[in-house]
C-alpha cells in the first residue's frame, strides 16, 4: 500500500510519454465519444485492443476478469467516458507510475482525462519498475498499422501531447 507522500496530484499531460502513444489512440475514442466527427476513431481502438490483447483473449488469458471481448473494452471506454464526464477524475483512482514515471496502469483514465480536459489527476508513484514493452510508434508498424493511420496517429499525439 502506498504511503500518503507517494499520492500527487498533476495536470493529466505530465504523465504522457513517447513511451505510450497508444495513449492517442485511446484519447481519439474518448474524443470520438465527446461528440466528434472522427468515423474511424471506434475502428482504430477496435484494431490496437485485438493487436494488444486479442491473443490472450482468445486462450482465455485476460488480465480483466469480465473483459473477454473486443466488444467488452469498447462498452468499458465507454461507461469510463460516462462517469469520468459526469463526476471527473476521483482521486480513489490514482494512476500508477514506476519511480520513472512510466504507467503501470490507467492509460484509460489518463487518456479519458485528456479528451475531457481535466485538470488534475491523482497519481501514485509505487517502487516496481513498468513491466509492460513499449507501445511507441515502433509497435504499431510491427503490428501492421496503415500509413494512413500512422500520420493520423502522429497528428493525433501532437495534438493530444502538447
Amino acid at each position: 500500500m502506498p504511503v500518503e507522500s507517494d499520492l500527487s496530484v498533476l495536470p493529466p499531460k505530465r504523465l504522457l510519454t513517447p513511451r505510450r502513444i497508444d495513449l492517442a489512440v485511446k484519447w481519439r475514442f474518448f474524443r470520438h465519444l465527446l461528440g466528434g466527427t472522427d468515423k474511424d476513431a471506434e475502428q482504430v481502438y477496435r484494431w490496437h485492443v485485438d493487436q494488444r490483447i486479442g491473443p490472450r483473449m482468445q486462450l482465455g488469458l485476460s488480465t480483466d476478469q469480465w473483459k473477454r471481448t473486443t466488444d467488452d473494452y469498447v462498452a468499458a471506454a465507454r461507461e469510463l467516458f460516462a462517469s469520468m464526464q459526469a463526476r471527473g477524475f476521483l482521486p480513489e483512482g490514482a494512476i500508477p507510475v514506476d519511480p520513472n514515471g512510466e504507467l503501470l496502469g490507467g492509460a484509460h483514465r489518463l487518456a479519458c482525462a485528456v479528451a475531457l480536459r481535466l485538470p488534475f489527476v491523482s497519481m501514485v508513484r509505487l517502487p516496481r519498475m513498468v513491466w509492460a514493452p513499449p507501445w511507441h510508434r515502433d509497435w504499431f508498424i510491427e503490428h501492421g498499422m496503415s500509413a494512413k493511420d500512422l500520420l493520423k496517429l502522429d497528428d493525433d499525439w501532437e495534438l493530444m501531447a502538447w
